[in-house]
């Protein structure tokens, strides 16, 4: 039976033991505390963009998080490009510790850049002046 999309996301804030204000912090989402406490009881639903902020922050995809809520089994059987195959290899080649830092590291990346984003996004850019 899947889990309800709330459920998930609180499963996953505690996996990371992040706390509901650090989840705000960490997302960049301009809301309160008690908007993660909304979703995480079912009250409200994310939007698209807010489930992405969160994925990224919690070290997983949207798609994941969906299918897990919707009860769909992934098939992974398929090709991936050679870049993801490569990864794929260095990755398993490491040991648990090594693997976890790699996770970590490609999570700080994935952050960083949608900060980045962000911060870009919330430029203003100034008025143009006619002389």
């Amino acid at each position: 039976m899947p889990d309800s999309l709330g459920y998930i996301l609180k499963r996953l804030r505690e996996k990371k033991h992040f706390t509901q204000q650090e989840v705000i912090e960490r997302s960049g989402l301009e809301r309160s505390a008690s908007y993660i406490s909304s979703l995480e009881t079912n009250k409200t639903s994310p939007t698209i963009a807010e489930l992405e902020a969160l994925a990224v922050i919690y070290g997983t995809t949207v798609f994941d998080i969906l299918s897990e809520a919707k009860g769909i089994a992934p098939n992974w059987d398929f090709t991936p490009n050679p870049d993801i195959r490569l990864l794929l290899n260095f990755y398993e080649s490491l040991n648990a510790e090594r693997r976890k830092i790699a996770l970590e590291f490609i999570q700080y990346l994935a952050e960083k850049q949608k900060m980045e984003r962000y911060n870009e996004s919330k430029r203003i850019e100034p008025a143009s002046r006619s002389d």
